[in-house]
């Protein structure tokens, strides 16, 4: 037996006076409703109501029970909407962690408008391309690129990039490779940090991109 709704479905049969009229409130049958009732007083021993053929009429114990059942309801009531209200308006400290371009390119430009929506939300951002321990950093929330390797943690896809080996055609062709960077396999990730010239299109040939001043 759901109890709340056995004590609403009491309290409705209070308040209207009658099985028929709570049943209509409650959308339900009314013999569904006067067995509710039955339930509810079996289950605590004791009669609620006094039924005749005119009216019902709430005991000493029903009187009171009503009291408290319509209390514990509209309580009831006010946690749900307190639930839903926090759940839609953010508050308090959230601490986010991403990788440093990512995050300074993509996410901060959208944290001013995140913020006016959720005034009550503290930010804390950390730039880190490294892979940390989220639960020990005290990371609330993170965006990682690449695979998953904390099982503890609740992860969800939000997207796709695709990694692209940049270099200089004289900084290929150094190393023996003529095929397009993509398909060279004698270049390692560890030794392209110093790459300076980006792939353009499919067929593999290169332009220059000139160096950051």
């Amino acid at each position: 037996m759901d109890r709340l709704a056995a004590m609403e479905a009491f309290v409705r049969v209070i308040d209207a006076g009658s099985f028929s009229g709570a049943a209509k409130q409650l959308r339900l049958g009314q013999p569904a409703v006067s067995k509710t009732i039955a339930q509810l007083e079996g289950w605590l021993g004791v009669r609620l109501l006094l039924r005749s053929t005119h009216r019902l009429t709430p005991t000493e114990a029903g009187r009171n029970f009503y009291d408290r059942a319509k209390r514990a309801i509209e309580e009831a009531d006010e946690a749900e909407l307190a639930a839903r209200g926090a759940a839609a308006t953010l508050s308090g400290r959230l601490r986010f962690c991403g990788p440093l371009t990512f995050t300074r390119l993509l996410v901060m430009p959208c944290l001013s408008i995140f913020l006016s929506e959720h005034p009550a939300l503290d930010i804390d951002v950390v730039l880190e391309d490294r892979d940390l321990d989220l639960v020990a950093a005290g990371i609330d929330v993170a965006l990682l690129i690449g695979r998953l390797t904390d099982s503890v943690v609740t992860a969800r896809k939000i997207g796709q990039c695709q990694r692209c080996l940049i270099g200089t055609p004289a900084y290929f062709e150094a190393r023996g490779c003529r095929k397009p960077p993509l398909t060279c396999s004698r270049i390692t990730p560890s030794s392209t940090s110093s790459a300076m010239v980006e792939q353009a299109g499919a067929s593999g040939r290169e332009r220059p991109k000139p160096p950051s001043p």
